[in-house]
Formats: C-alpha cells, structure tokens, sequence
C-alpha cells in the first residue's frame, strides 16, 4: 500500500466540506495507485483561496512538474457523489501525476 500524505490550506471552505474534499482527494490518490502500481510514496498539497484550487504533487521524491494542477472547485463538490465527476477528477490527477515523474 502506497503512503499518500496530504497537506491542505483552504480559505472559503467550511471545515466540514473541506474534511470531505481532502478526503476525496485521498482516496482518489490511494485508487489510482492501486490501479496502476507506478508510484508508492505521495506527498500532496493543495490549496484553496477564493474558490480557486489547485494541487502540487511529490511522488516516490519526484517532482519534475512545478505548475500546480488546477482543480475545479465544483468538480470536486460533484466527485464526491457522481461517478462520472470523480473519474474526471481521477484521470486528470493520473495525468498529472505522469507530468509530476517526467513520463
């Protein structure tokens, strides 16, 4: 099992919708690295101010991807109960993640 550790700023989000995107966010992380075994140490950091987010990426020491990835707050809302939303939220970090380990 991967080690996914996640730091997390927010400043419009109520505290118990923040819990619960910082949640998603590291399910999302522990899912795809079942899926697809190419990392086993992830340190996160996401950010929120005024609605805007994003999320910068270490994996297993790497980080060969300096601009944050931009993340839309109400894709990450609808994650949480859709489907489709969270797949989006999922192969948007996947490719992320590959630019993050210079693939």
């Amino acid at each position: 099992m991967a080690e996914v550790t996640l730091t997390a700023a927010f400043s419009t989000i109520p505290s118990g919708d923040a819990e619960a995107i910082k949640r998603l966010l590291v399910e999302t992380v522990e899912q795809i690295v079942r899926d697809d075994a190419t990392f086993q140490k992830a340190k996160l950091v996401f950010t929120e101010s005024d609605e805007r987010c994003g999320l910068t990426a270490e994996l297993d020491v790497v980080k060969k991807e300096g601009v944050p990835l931009p993340l839309d707050l109400d894709i990450l809302e609808d994650a949480q109960t859709a489907a489709g939303a969270r797949a989006q939220l999922k192969e948007a970090l996947r490719l992320y993640f590959r630019k993050v380990q210079g693939k």
